[in-house]
């Protein structure tokens, strides 16, 4: 199974068609332990034929920004409708995988998305039986990562 592929077209599509951000993928992150300097996360889980957590990570800019563009108005801090909107966007981006991976007769049911805010996120492979895949985005207010860590067993 493609994850990284899948991740970088879910995410150009719904930020193109839903959002009206441009943005641009880099390559994906080497495995390891990774600190991204994010204030801002949603996350949202899959189940079914493979488990996944589905995350999406901002700094404080870049969120304000998708939160903005989102909802057509101007957003300064970091509140309950940023929290709402990348809870959405990662549901989006969730909803985007599971037709895609339907089409490969792999069956996946979503949980309902969780958002958090602090000062920075640390990521780390757990369970060691995970795999990990993070694709950073750039868009014109900074960047943003979309992150899916599965376990196919």
């Amino acid at each position: 199974m493609e994850f990284a592929n899948k991740i970088v077209q879910a995410t150009e599509e719904i930020f193109g068609t839903m959002i009206f951000l441009d943005i641009s993928p880099e390559q994906p992150l080497a495995v390891g332990k990774e600190v991204l300097d994010c204030h801002v996360s949603a996350m949202i889980g899959l189940s079914g034929d493979f488990s996944a957590m589905l995350s999406v990570h901002c700094a404080k800019p870049t969120s304000l920004a998708i939160t903005g563009a989102m909802l057509g108005m101007e957003v300064e801090e970091i509140d309950a409708d940023v929290k709402d909107a990348l809870g959405e966007i990662s549901n989006m981006l969730a909803g985007y995988l599971k037709d895609a991976f339907a089409e490969e007769d792999v069956a996946l049911e979503l949980s309902i998305p969780t958002a958090i805010s602090g000062k920075s996120v640390t990521i780390s492979s757990s369970p060691t039986k995970s795999n990990r895949v993070i694709i950073p985005f750039n868009l014109e207010q900074g960047r943003f990562f979309v992150e899916m860590k599965f376990s196919l067993g």
